[in-house]
């Protein structure tokens, strides 16, 4: 295609030949900064931006280093602002961007910022997008300065919403439970939480990650349809979270950077979970005060323990084996493991090791079809083959694979 807008000789400009919405999609792939670039195609192209359902602002296109690579970069900089450059450029962008941006609705809204400092227009830009009815919402503010303003009505169209570093007041967790009606997916990452209870009928997936509840409280899950769920170091008060029923839980990741007592009361809440992953925990001190205690797992299928303590001679593995008839595949990736026999470095002692944890385990885990366990250190083989030869002789029906961690 012609910059002038002319088609050059024996040439076919099929794509500006498409109807607006398809040239729209096009442009959903495109962040806001290269989207506006396309008007210089053709005539066809000059205000598609202008009406085009997603708006991608991302500040990394305004580096320095990302300016100059292009062909148009303008060596004229204001690198004395305050802001710097960087700041300086996207403002004026986005600025514009929204004066001239005429689309009622949105698709999506994607607003990413690295700057160290609090950008001087980001509130207002945030409520622009917002104001749009937007279906998807991503928003990542290295900052940790910027609040999410008020929906309201603007949520009616609302399915998805990706949050990173911004702070929630109580007024989120009032908007999730009535004013978000068709919202399916909410992920939280690094944000700071006024209220520690997430509720809501509609939501399917719900990840929070690394993020801290500013007034001290338990986590509160009330979200009887979700089918995915995912919390990594969400806080330090593990233990007191709490999650209602959920009936249709498919998947669930509990992670924690360092390692802690599983949480009890949580793990009660997945009792309906299919594929669970457990990283950072140990077994709790009670973990024995009675076999109905822990609780049965009938519709599990895979089980990973990932940097966890199983060094109680598997009590913990134990428990979970035992209550989870339907468990067809366990892995276990880089676990503490406890030892075979005091002093035994070789396999001279298999015998009376295999004796020892005939003794004190007893799996009644029916369907487990394949055990994989993921090691670090090669010292490590030994002694998994000691342990293997007497815990799972109760297993007759599981293959053992056991692979060295790449």
């Amino acid at each position: 295609m012609a910059a002038s807008g002319k088609r050059l000789a024996g040439s076919a400009d099929r794509l500006s030949d498409l109807p607006d919405g398809l040239l729209h999609t096009v442009m959903s792939f495109l962040t806001a900064r290269q989207a506006v670039q396309t008007c210089v195609l053709s005539r066809r192209w000059e205000d598609l931006w202008c009406s085009m359902p997603c708006l991608n602002i991302d500040e990394r296109e305004f580096s320095t280093s990302a300016i100059l690579s292009d062909s148009d970069s303008d060596s004229d900089s204001d690198d004395g602002d305050e802001g710097g450059p960087n700041c300086t450029r996207l403002e004026y962008f986005v600025i514009n961007l929204l004066m001239f941006h005429s689309a009622a609705t949105l698709d999506v809204f994607r607003f990413h910022s690295v700057s160290e400092r609090k950008i001087k227009f980001a509130d207002q830009w945030l409520r622009r997008g917002i104001k749009r009815f937007p279906k998807v919402v991503d928003i990542d503010s290295k900052n940790c300065c910027c609040k999410l303003p008020r929906f309201g009505s603007s949520s009616s169209r609302l399915n998805r919403l990706h949050l990173s570093r911004i702070s929630l007041d109580k007024t989120f967790t009032q908007q999730l439970r009535s004013g978000c009606p068709v919202l399916e997916d909410l992920e939280l990452k690094w944000c700071v939480l006024e209220d520690a209870e997430t509720a809501s009928c509609t939501l399917k997936n719900l990840t929070i990650e690394h993020c801290t509840i500013y007034h001290p409280g338990a986590l509160t899950i009330k979200v009887p349809s979700l089918t995915c769920l995912q919390l990594v170091a969400f806080s330090r008060n593990w233990d007191a979270a709490v999650a209602n029923e959920m009936p249709f839980l498919i998947k669930a990741t509990i992670c924690t950077i360092r390692l802690i007592i599983l949480p009890w009361k949580l793990l009660f809440s997945l009792i309906n979970v299919k594929d669970l992953k457990l990283t950072g925990f140990r077994a709790p001190a009670n973990l024995h005060d009675g076999s109905d205690t822990f609780p049965v797992f009938h519709n599990i299928r895979t089980l990973l323990f990932d940097t966890c303590d199983l060094s109680d001679k598997f009590d913990m593995l134990g428990c979970f084996l035992n209550n989870a008839p339907g468990l067809e595949k366990l892995t276990l990736e880089s676990c503490m493991l406890p030892e075979a026999s005091k002093g035994s470095k070789t396999g001279g002692n298999l015998k009376k090791a295999s004796l020892e944890y005939d003794d004190a385990l007893t799996f009644q885990c029916p369907s487990l079809k394949l055990t994989e366990i993921k090691y670090i250190y090669d010292d490590d083989v030994q002694k998994l083959f000691d342990l293997l030869l007497g815990a799972w002789s109760n297993l007759q029906n599981t293959n053992i694979v056991i692979n060295k961690k790449t």
